[in-house]
């Protein structure tokens, strides 16, 4: 469930952009956006493709790590407009919630595999040659 609201932060927070400029709502929800959640999807979609492994001080790796790739994406959709000499903050803004509802919906499908059983494997028979080379 919360993957899907990841994946509908981005979308939120477009909305939110068409209320009064400089209104609490318009900042708290486009800075939140921008600096949690594209990063947090992303570490949604990777996450379960690691394996198991000690997860002591997950949250707070998880929150740093969420703070850094989504500054890291912002930057990067916003150089390749500038280079363009396309940028709008609302352009960013669409690309990063579009970047942040595909990777959220490609956590749930990688998650769903990752939570999966393993499927027995098939022992293939081998012919065995003889050692007399």
């Amino acid at each position: 469930m919360s993957l899907l609201l990841l994946a509908t932060s981005g979308w939120l927070a477009v909305l939110v952009t068409e209320a009064a400029p400089g209104s609490a709502l318009r900042v708290v929800t486009t800075i939140v956006f921008l600096l949690v959640c594209p990063g947090a999807a992303v570490i949604g979609l990777v996450r379960p493709l690691l394996g198991r492994r000690d997860h002591t001080g997950d949250a707070m790796e998880s929150g740093a790590l969420a703070l850094a790739i989504s500054i890291g994406l912002g930057m990067i959709v916003s150089e390749i407009y500038f280079l363009t000499a396309t940028f709008t903050m609302s352009r960013t803004l669409i690309t990063l919630a579009a970047l942040t509802s595909a990777a959220a919906l490609g956590a749930l499908v990688t998650s769903r595999r990752a939570h999966r059983a393993p499927a027995p494997r098939r022992s293939v028979s081998r012919r065995r040659e003889p050692q007399d080379w």
